[in-house]
């Protein structure tokens, strides 16, 4: 999790705040991997 806030001390209304969650993005690229892996040793290939 990546937390951004941005803070305006003359107007505290337009405080912005920014959070991004990078586990889906982890589990997805650990699964590419652990596919790719799986399917190049059962095909043989190798790269």
């Amino acid at each position: 999790m990546i937390k951004y806030r941005k803070q305006n001390a003359l107007e505290p209304e337009k405080d912005a705040e920014i959070s991004v969650n990078l586990t889906p993005l982890l589990f997805f690229l650990v699964g590419f991997v652990a596919v790719r892996a799986l399917l190049g040793t059962l095909l043989g290939e190798d790269t």
